[in-house]
């Protein structure tokens, strides 16, 4: 049974939590064996309850039973929503039974996404960009945040607490047994980072631009931000770091400076694993960060690991097969993946292998190029004639590295 939780972050705001250690891929999609969790958040006012999002709807007892434990469901004035997607909305409707009364907040879009998702009319008033309600002794102030990541994502910065919700931005992969980033130990800390970069890389890359756009309207917005709230992962009581992290991401950057070489290859009978060894070799000789991810017969990374570390990425060494005329199908997979959740401000070298026909390296190049990756090489070669192309692989590897300035 996954663990529930509810805690008192300031005087009459709550997180209300569970973590979700038996989800496996997370959409369906993206391998998460380090779990998540579902954040909705409760606001006591003199006026009233107002309730912050809910939980995925296999959760949906469990959520209201963890909501008893402090009011009666009754009691909620308020519900806002701040994204439609499932995890967030899903005890939507067990929640309007018990109180059909509540009225929920949102963008104007979701209006018809809860009527067709639920199969529920509530009670609904759409809210405004920068619109702001008081209630009691409180002021929240909605602030439409679309793209992050779907185009109805509205985000709400309670003044008095200083506290900006922020739904999936800024949110999270894994379950830690704290509830902020201040609690952390070090190695907590690089784990928490490592799944916090994941999560934007699988689920908010694709709208990269779109972050940026977000965090350059808050900045304008003059917030006094102490805290940040997401609806997956920690509390950031530091949230000027995961501001400069998200915005460094966004580009595709790395925050440190540190320039990362992630190599990338797929192999089925270990001739694109030996030539890439040989560019492994000069990385190591050069002194070269790097990160290594295999497809291979009896082994394989995950992918939406391999996302987050491309996603901050300076530079990536891809080998793969020439495969029934085409790109081997796992690098095509994964070259679909890149274009779609990356920023393209990467140097790329590519080396591959064929048995009959090169075909995969010249449709790679141009594939990578048409989609704005910079190319710096290919290198391909015969199956078995490896050694006669070591030094051309020694050659290419270098001149990636002269283009980083190592």
């Amino acid at each position: 049974m996954p663990k529930t939780y509810t805690i008192e972050i300031k005087p009459g705001f709550y997180i209300l939590g569970i973590d979700d250690d038996k989800i496996k891929y997370f959409e369906g999609l993206w391998y998460i064996p380090e779990g998540i969790t579902y954040n909705a958040y409760l606001l006591k006012t003199k006026d009233g309850y107002v309730l912050f999002d809910t939980w995925k709807h296999i959760y949906s007892e469990e959520f209201i039973n963890e909501l008893k434990k402090i009011i009666d469901p009754r009691e909620i004035k308020y519900l806002v929503v701040h994204h439609m997607e499932p995890d967030h909305s899903g005890s939507i409707k067990d929640l309007l039974e018990i109180n059909p009364e509540i009225l929920v907040l949102g963008h104007p879009l979701m209006r018809g996404m809860i009527e067709s998702f639920y199969n529920v009319k509530p009670r609904f008033k759409p809210v405004k960009d920068n619109e702001i309600l008081e209630i009691g002794e409180y002021k929240l102030r909605f602030i439409h945040t679309p793209w992050l990541h779907w185009p109805e994502t509205i985000m709400t910065y309670i003044e008095n607490l200083q506290a900006l919700l922020t739904c999936d931005a800024f949110g999270a992969y894994g379950i830690f047994d704290k509830i902020y980033d201040t609690e952390l130990s070090p190695e907590e800390q690089e784990k928490h980072m490592f799944y916090t970069r994941k999560y934007i890389a699988t689920v908010i890359g694709h709208y990269a631009d779109w972050v940026e756009k977000a965090l350059n309207k808050l900045e304008s917005l003059g917030l006094n931000i102490e805290l940040i709230a997401p609806a997956h992962g920690i509390i950031w009581k530091n949230p000027s770091m995961i501001i400069k992290y998200y915005r460094s991401w966004s580009k595709g950057l790395s925050i440190s400076g540190k320039k990362k070489i992630v190599v990338v290859y797929t192999s089925m009978y270990r001739f694109v694993e030996k030539a890439v060894k040989e560019a492994i070799k000069v990385l190591d000789e050069k002194k070269a960060f790097y990160k290594i991810y295999r497809f291979l017969d009896d082994y394989r990374d995950k992918y939406s690991d391999l996302l987050a570390d491309l996603l901050n990425s300076s530079a990536i060494i891809l080998g793969t097969a020439t495969y029934e005329a085409s790109i081997f199908p796992l690098m095509r997979h994964i070259l679909d993946l890149m274009i779609e959740k990356i920023p393209k401000n990467k140097k790329v070298l590519v080396i591959t292998n064929y048995g009959w026909g090169g075909v995969a390296g010249k449709k790679i190049r141009e594939l990578l190029t048409s989609n704005g990756f910079e190319v710096v090489d290919v290198v391909e070669f015969r199956a078995g004639q490896i050694d006669m192309f070591k030094n051309r692989i020694v050659e290419a590897t270098n001149k990636l590295l002269e283009t980083l300035g190592e």
